[in-house]
């Protein structure tokens, strides 16, 4: 920072993460709680800041708020240097919602000078006038104090002049509070309790750069440890002061455990914002913690924690290993992997080793170590399959080992904008293991800095320093707006370490090849109407064996009465769950290592417009958590289209999962109906599906006048008799007509000899039979019909009659279903 403004200048935000425990400690013979601690160890005084615009300085602003816990028939007793001073006062926030103001009076409430300050309310001897305030029935819990200012908390252009922690002051116009405090009286109106005042975030300001806060805090954490927090000297003139678990954050929420080059867009959380499962504001005492305040406490916006019972970090959920794709305790080779998952209470680091050469010792090279930050509830490590080395790691039975170092009370303090820290801080860690201890941790690795500035040292402590010695020291004394600390962001953090017993889980690493060979068809293509049968072979490749693997025979409608076979013809395999609709086949497969299974597929190909394509697909899905090498999409999603699968990186489109056979089928050559014809008439042949017309057998030859053609004529019928023509198309498949000849006209015979010789035995009409459905009628010389027939065959042998003349009518049926009429004699002759 450049401006002597202090509200653009460095100040520290000191930023505790943890949680806390429920422990005693002895009341002090003290009787305010307020001001009157943070000036109890010398230095300058800090004024307090009230005030509800954001600035550099005061990030999170406040009306100079403080909490108090007060049960019912308890006093509140509260006093400010502001009270009554323009629009100074102070207001009161029951838990109830209940609100209480001590007004504009210029001596109730009102804390005149060093003296007061020390001795605190009245009936304390040479104490302030107290605004007081009984607890009333349901305002028991956590009240809200603020202390609000002269100008009533607008923004102040100017410092206020330095003083003293020790010294008398004058109050300053601005928004600035000198002194203030918070005191509970008992109920029986015989003490004052201590140790029930808090405050979230405390807003300060020096006045100057070259003075120092020795303010000092009690720290409680949600996990029931307790700090002791000395300012030590720092220097940063305005500043804001506040407590959590986590520090500056990463994008995923986690501590970063990292100071910050710049406080543009920081990650870390609202001290004013309520508390999340993970997120923990801690509180800032200015006395030890009292031993009656409850586990929680209703407030003004809902409840918080105050003393809740001390918890010992632990692993709460022993190591589980799942694969990608959701199958316990087993997974895929790379690129799937698993996931190790495990429960913890406390924030903390781990390291998950794998024995991949499964010798029992899990820490050589080529065995895989995965680290990480553990969060308070469930935590998770994605392992993809890899060992120590970057290799792939083979199918087989492995072991992992957990092991976890958990943080209790964890407490971070970010200096924001804060040039110099030159004494560092002393922080005690009061209670837990090991206590007291003196323990603190930084890294200022990524923050750059240039000559003359003064940089901590070391840049990175993360094997910890006693902060007795080394409490993170930076900068250089002086009044210069620049140094380490200008316009950054420098946590420093403690904890206790608990390293929980190891935990183990063993999994297996799994791969299969599966494959379908080429789907292969009796004699290739072929015409609609036809029969067509598929085979095709299913293998597991390995190394594993594959169970509930899912299996596709998918075909289009135009395909029907479809029966798959499946039998195994090498090694074991066994199929289950079938089902066959008008679209596919499916099964569920187990394949053993090595494994082959035939298909035989057969359906009848059905008349569609014009023919077409009949594409049926076979196809083998992997089981989830099963690598299969060239069908496998680390999505994370359990497997459920073969050919997504396949298509995937990182092995890239196409594989040996899927198979594909698409025949062209063609429609049926239609040649028409069979007909019936005159010597030397043309026939038109006709049909719909393109093809070749050819004549079969006949002597001489026709002529086709255009085989390839839909429709063609045919000339050349000199012969009376039954022509053959046959309509092919180029899947081989064929249709035949008949051309029957017939003579135009009928020679009809004068004489026939029925005398049992077999030669002209019957009244032969030659051709007669190529007209179906002609009469014929025989008469006697006296005009008596002697015969009958309507379907003349050729077959009267005058039968019954003498040898002599005899008249005959004969009706012949033409082509075209007319009647041509003939009538004559014959002569029936009987001798030899």
């Amino acid at each position: 920072m450049r401006s002597v403004n202090y509200l653009s200048k460095n100040r520290h935000i000191n930023l505790i993460c943890i949680f806390f425990t429920a422990i005693l400690f002895p009341v002090q013979a003290i009787f305010a709680e307020g001001s009157k601690e943070l000036n109890a160890n010398h230095g300058s005084r800090a004024f307090l800041v009230s005030g509800t615009t954001a600035t550099q300085s005061f990030n999170f602003p406040t009306n100079g708020t403080m909490k108090v816990y007060a049960k019912v028939g308890e006093v509140i007793n509260v006093g400010s240097s502001a009270q009554g001073m323009g629009s100074g006062t102070i207001n009161l926030r029951a838990p109830n919602g209940n609100t209480y103001t001590s007004g504009s009076s210029t001596t109730v409430g009102r804390i005149v000078n060093r003296s007061q300050e020390l001795a605190g309310p009245l009936p304390t001897a040479g104490g302030y006038i107290p605004y007081q305030h009984t607890v009333l029935a349901g305002e028991d819990g956590v009240w809200e104090v603020d202390f609000m200012p002269e100008n009533g908390g607008q923004v102040s252009l100017e410092n206020p002049e330095p003083v003293s922690s020790d010294a008398d002051w004058v109050q300053p116009s601005g928004q600035y509070i000198t002194a203030f405090d918070v005191s509970v009286r008992n109920v029986a109106n015989t003490a004052f309790l201590t140790g029930r005042v808090y405050t979230n975030i405390f807003s300060g300001i020096l006045g100057t750069f070259d003075v120092g806060f020795n303010g000092i805090f009690q720290v409680l954490t949600n996990d029931g440890y307790l700090y002791k927090f000395d300012n030590n000297g720092q220097a940063g003139n305005g500043f804001s002061f506040f407590a959590n678990n986590k520090g500056f954050r990463k994008a995923g929420g986690t501590a970063s455990y990292l100071s910050v080059n710049t406080l543009g867009g920081i990650d870390i959380q609202d001290p004013r914002a309520a508390d999340t499962p993970t997120d923990i504001t801690h509180k800032l005492f200015f006395n030890s913690p009292a031993a009656d305040l409850p586990a929680t406490a209703p407030t003004p916006t809902g409840t918080t924690w105050l003393l809740t019972p001390f918890v010992t970090p632990r692993i709460t959920a022993q190591l589980s290993f799942t694969g990608t794709e959701g199958t316990l305790g087993k997974a895929g080779t790379s690129p799937l992997g698993g996931i190790f998952s495990f429960g913890a209470n406390k924030n903390g680091t781990y390291t998950i080793s794998i024995d991949v050469n499964n010798n029992g010792v899990f820490n050589d090279p080529i065995d895989k170590q995965i680290t990480g930050q553990i969060i308070n509830g469930t935590n998770t490590a994605n392992w993809d399959g890899t060992n120590g080395l970057g290799g792939k790691v083979p199918v087989g039975n492995y072991s992992s080992t957990l092991n976890a170092i958990l943080f209790g009370g964890e407490v971070h303090f970010p200096f924001f904008d804060v040039e110099r820290n030159v004494n560092g801080i002393l922080l005690t860690r009061l209670n837990g293991q090991s206590s007291p201890d003196f323990t603190v941790y930084w890294d200022d690795s990524q923050i750059t800095f240039a000559p003359p500035s003064t940089p901590s040292s070391p840049i990175k402590n993360t094997t910890g320093q006693n902060s007795q010695i080394n409490g993170h020291k930076w900068g250089s004394a002086g009044t210069s707006p620049t140094d380490f600390g200008d316009t950054k962001g420098l946590d420093t953090w403690s904890f206790i370490a608990n390293t929980p017993a190891a935990s183990t889980v063993s999994f297996q690493v799994r791969e299969a090849d599966l494959e379908v060979t080429d789907i292969n068809v009796n004699g290739g293509g072929g015409c609609v109407g036809q029969t067509v049968t598929y085979t095709f072979t299913v293998k597991n490749n390995g190394p594993t064996d594959v169970t509930g693997s899912t299996f596709n025979f998918t075909f289009p409608s135009n395909l029907t009465n479809v029966t798959v076979v499946g039998a195994a013809t090498t090694g074991i395999s066994s199929s289950s769950n079938e089902s066959t609709t008008t679209a596919a086949y499916t099964a569920t497969l187990n394949l053993a290592n090595g494994a082959i299974r035939t298909y035989t597929v057969t359906g009848k190909v059905t008349a569609t417009p014009g023919g077409g394509n009949v594409a049926v697909t076979a196809s083998i899905l992997r089981t989830a958590d099963v690598t299969d090498p060239d069908a496998t999409n680390p999505d994370g999603a359990a497997p459920t289209d073969a050919q997504a699968e396949c298509d995937s990186a990182p092995s890239g489109t196409g594989c040996n999962n899927v198979k594909t056979n698409t025949l062209n089928f063609l429609a049926l050559p239609n040649a028409g109906l069979d007909q019936s014809i005159y010597q030397g008439d043309v026939v038109t042949l006709t049909d719909t599906n393109p093809g070749v017309w050819s004549e079969y057998a006949s002597i001489p030859q026709t002529t086709i006048a255009a085989p390839t053609a839909l429709t063609t004529t045919v000339s050349g019928f000199n012969d009376v008799g039954v022509y053959t023509f046959i309509r092919a198309n180029a899947s081989g498949c064929v249709d035949t007509v008949l051309i029957t000849v017939v003579p135009k006209t009928v020679d009809i015979p004068s004489v026939f000899t029925p005398n049992g010789d077999g030669k002209n035995d019957t009244f032969t009409i030659p051709g007669i039979l190529s007209f179906p459905g002609s009469q014929l009628l025989i008469f006697n010389r006296w005009g008596n019909e002697v015969y009958r027939s309507n379907n003349y065959q050729n077959t009267w042998d005058g039968n019954g009659l003498s040898e002599g003349t005899y008249y005959y009518v004969l009706n012949k049926k033409e082509l075209s279903g007319n009647f041509t009429t003939f009538k004559g004699w014959i002569f029936l002759r009987r001798g030899k």
